[in-house]
């Protein structure tokens, strides 16, 4: 049975595979016994929203996420000590179904000298409680620690999904624990400490470096900066699936998060430019994952293209995938101004080939080592960077000779000045803006009478037309058949006969003011 005490507000319970948190404890009218008003994590769950006939015993945050049950059907809690001996600990019932286990698998396989190597040293290090390094009390029903002095070697616990849901209790299970280092808690619901708690509480969790909140129901930063008051040594904070939205610029950063390397936001709502901008002054952050949050844009302060931002001043990976960024290119250029980036994840922009946004990144942020877990070399930075320089010369080529404008390319585009200076100008690969005809004039001259006419025709214009026209424009009689035509090299002072009709003048390489003697 579960004692009244136990079910103040804010208890967490488990009925079936259903949490909730308790509500409410006490008598509805026209009933007889106690209830327990409970607000379901699953808002289906339950029939509304703490309101019975007109009455209204408890609010919860979804229309269809109350009940009220008899304590009769709350799973009966465990201490800590409990799951884990329960969980860990060998005994002759446990032993014997081992046993038979193999058995039936000798049997199946048609195998009777099938064993289990080691079977014997590991059901005696489980048994030997004293020799566990990594605990997992997933799903069981532990709200308090109980004694916990056995376990003088545990580094790592999972705690998540358990019925957890006080700071106190966990605070209490870390200083039972000294050699803990890793606590899983997620799937919990916690209520916030009493601000003259958290100091007192800082001291039990000095030995903690590495917390994982995931789907904790989480909906503000500022809370979760406030708890990290009382984890002093945090380096890794996993907050994936929760509901965080805007970062605040929180003054507590120096003392509360000021050793955290790895920050895991994965699946919240941190999308702003300036969110992004404040989780930037955490000092010692080397690795943000960002994944699925619907980011559509990364921007920073300006700053020349040689210089960085004082932001990530330690920042190394950048996690970024699932997010609709609107314009790669951009980002990616924002991304060159942190100082230390070397690893980035993200996807692909779909309007390009993969090759393509390979390049633009490589070739955008210049510290770059890895993209999507793959190693960049030497000569596909080379390449990347060959690709940018040729891609934006014409963009270049138009604002080199305004200033202004072109101080506002090398803003866009901070990695063109430091390519220009290892591959020079790229005027070779700008197009030739001499305009391009299919005209060419030519001098026609009449050997017999020595007359010199010019006439402008077409490149491709073949020998039979050209004699007719000359038979025009020298009003020559029609003599077509009989006219010859030889083009006179003046360099070589020969004359080439022009034999073939058919063909054109751009055949006889004949060019513009080239004389035509016909005879």
């Amino acid at each position: 049975m579960i004692l009244q005490n136990h079910l103040e507000h804010g208890v967490r319970v488990k009925v079936g595979h259903h949490f909730g948190t308790v509500r409410y404890v006490g008598e509805v009218p026209n009933t007889e016994g106690e209830w327990i008003g409970i607000e379901w994590d699953d808002p289906e769950r339950g029939k509304h929203s703490g309101t019975v006939n007109g009455v209204q015993y408890f609010q919860t945050r979804s229309p269809t996420a109350g009940s009220m049950i008899r304590n009769e059907k709350l799973t009966k809690f465990q201490t800590l000590e409990q799951a884990i001996a329960e969980k860990y600990t060998m005994t002759e019932d446990t032993l014997r179904l081992d046993s038979e286990m193999i058995r039936a698998v000798q049997k199946q396989l048609h195998a009777p000298l099938f064993e289990i190597v080691g079977m014997e040293k590991v059901g005696g290090k489980q048994s030997n409680l004293q020799q566990l390094v990594d605990v997992s009390v997933r799903y069981c029903p532990v709200n308090v620690a109980g004694d916990l002095s056995s376990f003088v070697n545990l580094q790592m616990l999972d705690v998540s999904a358990t019925l957890l849901w006080n700071w106190t209790v966990v605070a209490n299970i870390a200083e039972q624990i000294p050699t803990l280092q890793e606590l899983n808690l997620s799937n919990n619901r916690f209520v916030d400490p009493y601000e003259e708690q958290i100091s007192m509480l800082a001291q039990k969790f000095q030995n903690i470096q590495k917390i994982i909140l995931r789907s904790c129901a989480f909906a503000s930063w500022s809370e979760v900066v406030r708890l990290a008051r009382m984890w002093p040594a945090i380096e890794y904070l996993s907050l994936e699936q929760n509901e965080i939205g805007y970062i605040e610029d929180e003054a507590p950063y120096i003392v509360a998060l000021s050793r955290l390397k790895l920050l895991d936001l994965q699946n919240n709502s941190v999308r702003d430019v300036e969110s992004i901008r404040n989780l930037g002054k955490l000092p010692a952050l080397e690795e943000l994952l960002l994944n699925g949050n619907g980011i559509r844009e990364v921007r920073f302060a300006d700053c020349p293209h040689n210089e960085k931002v004082d932001l990530f001043r330690q920042l190394r990976t950048i996690y970024l995938r699932d997010n609709p960024l609107q314009d790669q290119c951009g980002t990616f250029n924002e991304l060159d101004k942190l100082a230390r980036l070397e690893c980035v994840t993200l996807d692909p922009d779909p309007s390009v080939s993969y090759e393509e946004t390979v390049a633009r990144i490589v070739g955008s942020i210049g510290g770059l080592r890895m993209f999507n877990r793959a190693t960049i070399s030497e000569k596909l930075r080379r390449d990347s960077e060959c690709d940018m320089w040729k891609l934006y010369a014409n963009q270049w080529a138009e604002v080199r000779n305004d200033a202004q404008r072109l101080k506002a390319f090398f803003k866009a585009h901070r990695m063109y000045p430091r390519v220009m200076e290892r591959l020079g100008s790229p005027e070779q690969f700008l197009p030739d803006t001499r305009k391009v005809t299919n005209m060419i004039h030519l001098q026609l001259l009449n050997e017999k009478t020595v007359e010199l006419r010019e006439k402008k025709v077409p490149k491709r214009i073949n020998l039979h037309t050209l004699q007719n026209l000359i038979v025009k424009l020298f009003g020559l009689p029609d003599c077509t058949s009989s006219l010859r035509l030889y083009l006179l090299d003046r360099k070589r002072k020969v004359r080439i006969p022009l034999e073939n009709h058919g063909k054109s003048l751009d055949f006889y390489s004949v060019e513009d003011n080239d004389t035509i003697v016909f005879e």
